[in-house]
């Protein structure tokens, strides 16, 4: 036996295996090249034009793309966009922190079960429904009451804050959440109440997930296209008055696609904007991303002593992150206890009426859009194709055309984002290819949908010349979900333990026998509910569809290669229409939307219950 030595035999099988699912890892750099390929060979013929130089881009105050005279500066463009995303970011953060210090601090669990599914199902809700209701419903408002123009900023402001709200909750109240409880108890200690250990313990303690939660949000709002296009205009104004008609990045892009832009330099202009604004979120994910990656990676904090009040918050490599005074409050002259009491229930009102903000505005959105769109739905609507008259109008075709495009989105998205989950998770050791692997995924979470739209355009529709097509659609959006599949199926495949892995491994398994026949397995429940959810993600968007929808296909597809229509473009164009009858219609639209969302969403929310009921680990 001297000199035997055990040697680990090849096995082509699992090697390429291994090799198909760094493969599905390496699509998130294909995608991220291709964005950018696009970007720049449009941002390249731009330039290349002779009236277009780049000085004027970047600082002139003369938006106008057509006519005879054309100007190209995107500072108005970017005037819009900082006015619209700023002040919804201004609504949404005071609102978002509020009501997270309350659902950490102050709900109780029944009610916290009430009030957190409530700012989940805003987060569902597409950005088109949004839409819908800033042109139709806040718009006249603002117009009534200040004698704002027929667009305007002021609505799409409110509505985006709306949309950005749940980001801003969620993040924070996961961070608030995650501060050690023994803060607080010394908090209670030292005589500071419920309100005061919330705002002065708690909220600084948390403050890198708050910071984190404000960046995503305006990222989300810089991105935002439906809101923005329907609601702010198309007019490109150096201004920030939000009661006047104004043009973002986003909606510029969105004009381009749906062809209101003649051809030439102008619809190459599209590629320049989408660069800027591609930019401009890569930056501000980048930083959010950082925030997250940092408390994830265990930032953990810990009590180190308390003199005078002073709490130090540590974090893993013994930093301080921050030096809270607890007792500062307290001290003589501070006030009374009944007036410290006072402030604490007026805090706490304050706090849970953000709450009540957002219930309230839910609660009027669905209630409008039933109003409006309830006697619409009929068998003859359902059974109909399009039509320019509104009393024979249907959306039978659309209906279809939406679900198969949801299909072939899953046949496409799902393999590749659980191979790249399953590479990242099991297969792939911890390595800078791997972090990089994972930021660019990361990064592709954060990028604005109407670049996927562009994308899909230069891509699938000239380049692979898929055409105007189901497949192309498709392909766009799978792109599109990627990420969300992606970590979804990590977070399933992390929730198994690991002892299941080593007791397989102890008994001679090899890796991916192991992976295949027990990770895998129990691991399938969170990979559905996720894919599920990317797939509502999918059917509910309109901006990466934009360029490749068909708005003259009048019957369902009867191949990936045919033309499409889908339910958030004919809400869109229906929205857009000048008669009052069609935007009925587009309500009707969006119940049946809404309808088929929350099936989906229901169906995901009754597998993870089952399983968290079943599972004994």
């Amino acid at each position: 036996m001297e000199g035997f030595r055990f040697k680990r035999s090849f096995r082509p099988l699992e090697r390429t295996i291994e090799l198909m699912l760094l493969l599905a890892a390496s699509v998130a750099i294909i995608v991220s090249i291709a964005i950018i390929y696009t970007l720049m060979d449009g941002t390249v013929a731009f330039f290349s034009a002779p009236d277009v130089n780049i000085f004027e881009f970047l600082f002139g105050t003369k938006w106008v793309p057509s006519g005879s005279d054309p100007s190209f500066g995107i500072l108005p463009l970017l005037s819009g966009t900082i006015l619209i995303a700023g002040g919804a970011l201004l609504i949404a953060m005071p609102l978002g922190i509020g009501a997270a210090i309350y659902l950490s601090e102050f709900a109780s669990p029944r009610v916290r079960g009430i009030l957190k599914p409530i700012i989940e199902v805003l987060a569902g809700i597409p950005s088109i429904v949004y839409g819908f209701f800033a042109l139709l419903v806040i718009s006249p408002i603002f117009r009534d009451l200040f004698g704002a123009s027929y667009f305007n900023a002021a609505s799409a402001i409110v509505v985006l804050a709306i949309m950005i709200l749940p980001i801003v909750v969620s993040i924070s109240d996961d961070a608030m959440k995650a501060v050690p409880r023994n803060l607080r108890e010394a908090s209670y200690a030292m005589g500071a109440t419920k309100w005061e250990t919330a705002t002065k313990v708690v909220l600084p303690s948390a403050s890198s997930g708050v910071i984190a939660s404000v960046l995503l949000g305006l990222g989300r709002a810089i991105g935002e296209t439906m809101v923005v296009t329907l609601a702010a205009g198309r007019v490109a104004n150096l201004t920030f008055n939000p009661t006047e008609e104004v043009q973002t990045m986003t909606a510029y892009i969105a004009q381009v696609a749906t062809g209101d832009i003649p051809p030439g330099v102008a619809v190459d202009a599209a590629f320049a904007v989408g660069m800027v604004l591609f930019i401009m979120t890569y930056i501000i994910n980048i930083f959010a991303g950082i925030v997250v990656d940092r408390i994830k990676a265990g930032k953990r904090m810990k009590r180190t002593g308390l003199t005078g009040g002073l709490v130090k918050v540590i974090g893993a490599p013994g930093r301080v992150l921050s030096k809270i005074n607890i007792g500062a409050g307290l001290k003589k002259g501070a006030g009374s206890l009944r007036r410290r009491y006072r402030i604490g229930i007026f805090g706490i009102s304050m706090t849970g009426s953000s709450l009540v903000i957002a219930i309230g505005f839910l609660a009027y959105l669905v209630h409008y859009i039933l109003t409006q769109g309830l006697s619409g739905i009929d068998q003859a609507f359902l059974s109909e194709i399009p039509h320019y008259i509104p009393d024979k109008a249907g959306i039978y075709p659309v209906i279809l055309g939406s679900v198969y495009l949801m299909l072939l989105t899953l046949v496409i998205s799902v393999p590749i984002g659980v191979g790249a989950a399953i590479y990242l998770t099991e297969i792939a050791p911890d390595s800078r290819h791997t972090r990089f692997l994972r930021r660019i995924i990361q990064n592709l979470a954060g990028v604005p949908s109407i670049v996927f739209g562009l994308v899909g355009l230069t891509i699938f529709v000239r380049l692979f010349d898929f055409g105007i097509s189901l497949l192309a659609g498709s392909m766009t959006l799978s792109i599109m979900v990627l990420p969300i599949i992606v970590v979804s199926t990590e977070e399933a495949l992390k929730a198994v333990p690991k002892s299941f892995r080593d007791a397989a491994l102890a008994l001679g398994a090899t890796r991916w026998t192991t992976i295949r026949h027990h990770v895998l397995p129990n691991a399938i429940p969170g990979i559905m509910t996720g894919s599920i959810l990317a797939m509502s993600r999918a059917i509910g968007e309109t901006a990466p569809i934009l360029f490749i929808g068909s708005v003259f296909a009048k019957v369902p597809p009867s191949g990936i290669m045919d033309p499409f229509l889908a339910l958030p473009l004919t809400i869109f164009y229906w929205t857009t229409h000048p008669k009052a009858e069609f935007h009925e219609l587009a309500a009707s639209t969006i119940i049946v939307l809404l309808v088929i969302l929350l099936t989906m969403n229901s169906v995901a929310i009754v597998i993870r219950n089952r399983v968290q009921a079943k599972r004994d680990w």
